[in-house]
């Protein structure tokens, strides 16, 4: 279960546990999707909750006559539900838990809850924490004993946000508003201690060009997997992944190991010493996503 990546995620698309979909998509009935979160908090309406438990109950069922193709992620409500879901059948095909509001407080709780350590975690900031470095950095170290499990440490956008009473432009990117001090924030506290971070949804599914911008701004600050919540999405996400083939190169030669210690590039200084982790991110994503060769239309990428 452990040892994923941050780029193996890809673009992480969030299902409502009542939506019933969640094996098929779990078999790989949406081509390009790489993981998947069966969600039971947010998504569900306080009096559907039991319904939904059924569902993921019936789902996890399916999984014992044919696992998973991709990676398969739930996200429980709270403490006891995540007790309860260690405890049905199929539950160990999955790939682990996300935790939601996680904080310093209550982080071991959550732990606890598990029937053992084998499940990888992505524990989610989304509270009143995500506007305090000094707190990141106390939950960053209470992770740290963790860190192998933990393919991402994922962003709750939108609770950050509702926290100050506002929501996410549909036309400016993330990093325009609010969000993008916070994101700059945990993206400087993890990933600097080998944590990978992986960006808040954009809930507006049809602005697709402003997704296109963000997903660029991500990878800018170091963030190579965001969620997702409409497969319209996936796509335009993953293919922005995808390196072009002067990066590829550009790489290729800076973790070279004859390259000179400094040199100059299509009208770029290149420092192999402060450049390798850049490099080998890109080498990294070519392996996963592919490289980035046209720009198609949007309708050819959804056809």
């Amino acid at each position: 279960m452990n040892g994923t990546s941050a780029l193996e995620l890809g673009a992480t698309l969030y299902v409502p546990a009542l939506r019933g979909d969640s094996a098929q998509l779990a078999h790989g009935s949406l081509a390009g999707l790489r993981s998947i979160v069966i969600c039971l908090e947010d998504s569900v309406r306080e009096d559907e909750v039991d319904r939904a438990m059924r569902e993921l109950e019936r789902t996890l069922l399916r999984f014992v006559s044919r696992p998973p193709e991709i990676k398969v992620y739930v996200r429980p409500r709270n403490t006891a539900m995540l007790a309860w879901i260690c405890s049905l059948p199929g539950v160990g095909l999955i790939e682990g838990f996300v935790l939601p509001k996680v904080t310093t407080t209550n982080l071991p709780a959550w732990l606890n809850a598990m029937s053992h350590d084998g499940y990888a975690i992505m524990p989610t900031i989304e509270g009143e924490e995500a506007f305090y470095r000094p707190i990141l950095a106390k939950l960053r170290d209470q992770l740290t004993p963790h860190k192998h499990r933990i393919p991402a440490v994922r962003i709750g956008g939108n609770d950050i946000l509702g926290l100050l009473g506002v929501r996410r432009s549909r036309t400016h990117s993330a990093y325009e508003g609010p969000l993008g001090t916070v994101i700059r924030d945990i993206a400087a506290v993890f990933i600097p201690r080998g944590f990978n971070v992986a960006a808040p949804v954009f809930e507006h599914y049809t602005a697709l060009d402003v997704l296109r911008v963000e997903v660029e701004r991500d990878i800018e600050h170091g963030l190579l997997t965001k969620s997702a919540i409409h497969p319209s999405q996936i796509p335009v996400i993953q293919q922005a992944y995808r390196p072009s083939a002067t990066e590829i190169i550009e790489a290729r030669r800076i973790l070279d190991v004859s390259t000179p210690a400094v040199y100059g590039s299509e009208g770029s200084m290149c420092e192999p010493a402060t450049h390798a982790g850049w490099a080998r991110s890109v080498i990294a994503r070519a392996r996963i996503h592919g490289a980035y060769h046209q720009v198609e239309a949007p309708e050819a990428m959804f056809a």
